[in-house]
């Protein structure tokens, strides 16, 4: 890990950021919709595609890029490295991974499987849809700030910009997204007419 992983730095210094677990962390940090620093993430397939929005962009490209490798794969964009990073985020205690369910959201990731399966005469019982919530620690909060302090003005921008627009929609509407915009990465989904089919206007 390129990231400092103690908080003894002094006030006013700013990491500048190296590495895609920077940009992972400033993610995690940023604010979202309500408006507070570290609002989590919900599902890997989210945090995957947000990260990948961020590869995208000329604020980031060059950085994330360097650490992750998005190929296409069963779900779309993926990069395997993000998936070792988070568990070494866990093993430093700088995140937490927390499982929950969402069962009045039809569109899920469990693990690595998504299930996109509307059937609005079908209530989903509580052991439906389990997804996992990314959160930094109180560790991960204090190095996500002195992060987030060494980005510039557009690179702040654009991950608050991804992030409070992504954080909550619906995660098939995310996926239309990225599949329309970037069909290059959709080669090999698994799930590619489904989700241009099934994206709620």
């Amino acid at each position: 890990m390129s990231s400092p992983t103690t908080v003894e730095q002094e006030q006013n210094e700013v990491w500048e950021p190296q590495s895609a677990l920077d940009i992972l962390i400033a993610l995690l940090y940023a604010e979202g919709n309500e408006g507070e620093k570290g609002e989590s993430i919900e599902g890997i397939t989210r945090l995957d595609k947000l990260m990948f929005l961020l590869s995208r962009s000329e604020e980031f490209k060059e950085i994330v890029n360097k650490g992750y490798n998005f190929e296409a794969d069963n779900f779309g964009p993926f990069a395997p490295e993000l998936f070792d990073d988070i568990e070494a985020l866990k093993q430093e205690n700088i995140l937490n991974i927390i499982s929950t369910r969402q069962p009045n959201n039809r569109t899920e990731v469990a693990d690595e499987q998504i299930v996109i399966d509307p059937k609005e005469d079908d209530e989903p019982s509580d052991n439906d849809y389990p997804v996992n919530k990314y959160q930094l620690t109180n560790n991960g909060l204090q190095i996500g700030k002195y992060i987030w302090n060494g980005l510039n003005k557009k690179q702040k921008e654009k991950i608050l910009i991804i992030k409070k627009t992504w954080e909550k929609k619906n995660l098939i509407d995310l996926l239309h997204y990225v599949y329309k915009r970037y069909p290059e990465t959709t080669e090999k989904s698994k799930i590619k007419e489904k989700v241009l089919s099934n994206r709620r206007e």
